[in-house]
């Protein structure tokens, strides 16, 4: 089986939290971070048991990759927290989002969700769940949320990284 069209190292690290605004202000506070404009969106997650009308508020944080992300705890959905804040995912761009998730899913990381699409294929994002207990994040390279966290082309990335 070949590996997955995942773009490796990981872009970003996200975390649940149970006040998206407070936890800003203690990770600036306590570790310098600066924000980007915090996201309000309702968002169809679609999962095992159909499509929630989901309210996802949520912040990358400015630079990177990787890039640090909160999410405001959403109960009853993989977005659900433990009360605290806590490590949920970490997420890395593919190239091609349904076949990613159909490899994860086939080395036992299901997808838990995704945004529903008409023809309830993967869409945006998936949340592939992995065996220990946090998530894969896959972000569709073609519709990113912050194009400065795309990975490099392979010519660039191998200049930079001979300098």
């Amino acid at each position: 089986m070949s590996p997955p069209a995942i773009h490796n190292p990981f872009f970003h690290v996200g975390f649940i939290v149970p006040d998206l605004d407070a936890a800003m202000d203690e990770f600036h506070v306590a570790l310098g971070i600066a924000w980007r404009a915090p996201v309000d969106a309702v968002v169809p997650l679609l999962g095992p048991d159909g499509v929630t009308e989901t309210n996802v508020y949520s912040v990358y944080s400015e630079g990177g990759p990787p890039a640090i992300e909160l999410v405001q705890s959403v109960p009853g959905t993989p977005l659900a927290g433990d009360g605290g804040v806590s490590f949920h995912h970490l997420g890395f761009w593919t190239d091609r989002l349904a076949d990613s998730s159909r490899d994860l899913d086939a080395h036992g990381w299901p997808c838990a969700a995704t945004v529903a699409s008409a023809e309830s294929n993967p869409s945006r994002f998936t949340l592939q769940r992995s065996p220990h207990g946090f998530y894969v994040e896959l972000f569709d390279t073609a519709t990113p949320r912050h194009a400065d966290l795309l990975p490099k082309p392979s010519r660039e990335r191998t200049v930079d990284e001979h300098r």
